[in-house]
């Protein structure tokens, strides 16, 4: 008795024990006995698979008289894993469940595994997703977690599904990432289903048209979403396999990341066209997570150039990722009290850890926004003792990533929280926004006048700058009075000397309270478009001719006393380095070597303290 192709080892070995007209757990307590014990571990059920080893296999090729190396070609998981013993030696078996342990697998067509077998026998196979549809007798091979599968008849005029497995088959034959692309758009049509959108109406009449027999509508939701979705996953799986929309993709970002999905024109409407709905233009414009807007974040950003970019333009982040059917099952089966809905099984690749950290950022985060109303935070920012700033750039850095219940959370908390442009900016336009919410939208045409020195320095070199900014950017300066009309017809601001001094002399104000020192020089150092280190270069040159302390130089000693040392700036740098440490708890050991600091800082450290009978003065800060 040979197997089909494809076929799952129980499901074989459930047809051989039927033709001896034994059942299964006896058959194999014949094959893998030893001492007249049965060496065989986990319990058997419909949806299981087991596992021979090679003393079983070699019984079992006996027993149905078909070649081992016949059955190793047909039959997937004959080889794939060493069975857990019982006794030390002799032929031993084990069941296995678990989607880490069986692939998604299905019911074979019953009129063409009657046509192989020589007779109508149940068997189950493991299907790829190609293969779920037998288009020669309309049938969709379903697997059900707990049952043999379940064989599901196509309704009459079900040519979209034929034809979509004939696109879908075409597609792996002609792209080599046609595997990864079905899988991201399974993903995303998956999230499109759940989210259950009430202009959708395709889906709801396929799913009606299949008719569910007695089963729970909940349960057949779960399982019918694979062949209800299959035709627009195709169709999306094609669009994103394609190169050529690929680039156009990238041509449309403009070199800018998207913030939503809005920002990618191209994208949007390239999508709505694929699946034949042109209300998804509209309805994912504001979609800032999710599979889709992770692929096109991985797809336009800078690193997509390398091998790594591609790769991971592909690999489905696990909050995003199909969860097995039986976890998706218990997840939307589970009822907690008062017939609440309760939380389901946690999805695969995430911890307890993961969450616990996550909710407790999150509850700092919160503290933060309810003093300072948003999350522009620096990455050295502290809320007591956690780490808020690290905690969120961490959170920033795989933000695409995210389950779309994480982003909800800190979007609630501050809708600009992951902005993809500097910090720098952001803050800057909320110290813009509030002036304008006080003394109306700046007139760019004016010179922004009215405005204080460093938010009309600011707000010009945006419009210098307004065609390079991100679509986002131009849409919150807009929010202000500052358009692309406003823009053009800007201004710069009439300065006195004085005035371009008090512009410096806020930014050398700022620039210190984020870093804690001015010892910078060179064009090298610019803060948030301002060339603060030419500046200060500028500053410097000025005090040393003259020939007592101006009001200029005691304005920037009392920003920095030592914004202007005798000894080099590279040394300066490196003390407030060591300061702001051991201002913020850490403690120096110069016995143990420093233990703490990085190496080129415990390194200067221990050569101060070698020659510092040599050095220049004292420190008042020492």
């Amino acid at each position: 008795m040979a197997p089909l192709q494809g076929e799952m080892t129980q499901s074989f070995l459930s047809r051989v024990a039927a033709r001896y007209g034994v059942r299964l757990r006896d058959l194999l307590a014949a094959i893998a006995e030893v001492g007249g014990l049965s060496n065989i571990t986990g319990q058997t059920r419909l949806d299981s698979e087991v596992y021979l080893n090679r003393q079983a296999r070699d019984r079992v090729s006996q027993l149905c008289r078909v070649p081992e190396r016949h059955l190793r070609r047909a039959l997937p998981a004959w080889e794939q894993e060493e069975p857990r013993k019982r006794f030390a030696s002799g032929p031993a078996a084990q069941f296995h469940h678990t989607a880490e342990k069986v692939v998604p697998w299905g019911p074979a067509c019953p009129e063409c595994a009657a046509r192989s077998a020589g007779r109508a026998e149940d068997a189950r196979l493991y299907l790829e997703p190609q293969q779920r549809m037998c288009a020669l007798h309309r049938r969709w091979l379903m697997q059900a977690p707990g049952t043999a599968g379940r064989v599901v008849r196509l309704p009459a005029g079900g040519e979209q599904w034929v034809q979509a497995q004939c696109r879908h088959a075409r597609l792996l034959r002609r792209s080599s990432v046609a595997a990864e692309a079905f899988e991201v758009a399974a993903a995303v049509t998956a999230s499109w289903w759940w989210q259950g959108w009430s202009r959708e109406h395709v889906w709801p009449s396929r799913l009606r048209s299949l008719g569910r027999g007695r089963m729970d509508p909940e349960v057949w939701r779960v399982l019918a979403r694979e062949l209800v979705t299959y035709p627009e996953t195709v169709a999306l799986a094609t669009l994103l396999a394609d190169d050529g929309f690929r680039q156009c993709l990238i041509a449309d970002a403009r070199g800018h990341v998207p913030y939503r999905l809005a920002d990618l024109p191209v994208l949007l409407s390239a999508v709505a066209r694929c699946v034949g709905r042109p209300w998804y233009r509209e309805q994912l414009a504001d979609e800032t997570s999710g599979p889709l807007f992770a692929w096109a974040y991985q797809c336009v950003r800078p690193p997509r150039r390398t091998r790594h970019g591609e790769q991971a333009m592909w690999a489905v982040a696990p909050a995003h990722r199909l969860r097995p059917l039986v976890d998706e099952l218990a997840a939307r089966m589970s009822v907690g009290v008062g017939g609440q809905k309760a939380e389901g099984k946690r999805r695969r690749g995430l911890n307890r850890q993961s969450d616990e950290s996550f909710t407790a950022g999150l509850a700092h985060a919160g503290q933060y926004v309810r003093e300072h109303g948003n999350l522009a935070v620096q990455k050295d920012t502290m809320v007591g003792s956690f780490r808020l700033g690290e905690w969120l750039h961490n959170v920033q850095t795989r933000a695409w990533a995210l389950s779309p219940e994480r982003v909800e959370a800190l979007m609630a908390l501050d809708p600009w929280w992951n902005v993809p442009w500097s910090v720098q900016w952001q803050r800057s336009y909320y110290r813009a926004r509030d002036h304008a919410a006080v003394d109306g939208p700046p007139d760019a045409a004016a010179g922004f006048a009215g405005t204080a020195v460093l938010n009309g320095e600011w707000l010009y070199l945006q419009c210098t700058q307004y065609d390079a900014l991100h679509p986002e950017q131009q849409r919150l300066l807009a929010d202000i009075g500052v358009t692309a009309a406003a823009a053009r017809t800007a201004r710069p601001r009439r300065a006195s000397m004085r005035a371009r001094f008090e512009t410096g002399l806020a930014h050398a104000r700022a620039y210190a309270a984020e870093h804690g020192h001015l010892a910078v020089s060179g064009k090298g150092v610019v803060h948030e478009g301002y060339p603060l280190g030419t500046w200060l270069v500028a500053q410097r040159s000025k005090a040393h001719r003259a020939a007592r302390p101006t009001d200029r130089s005691r304005a920037l000693a009392a920003v920095d006393p030592w914004w202007n040392p005798p000894w080099p700036l590279k040394w300066q740098r490196s003390f407030a380095q060591i300061r702001r440490l051991v201002q913020n708890g850490h403690a120096l050991d110069a016995q143990s070597g420093f233990p703490g600091l990085e190496a080129e800082l415990a390194l200067w450290l221990s050569h101060q303290c070698t020659v510092y009978g040599s050095l220049q003065g004292l420190d008042p800060y020492s």
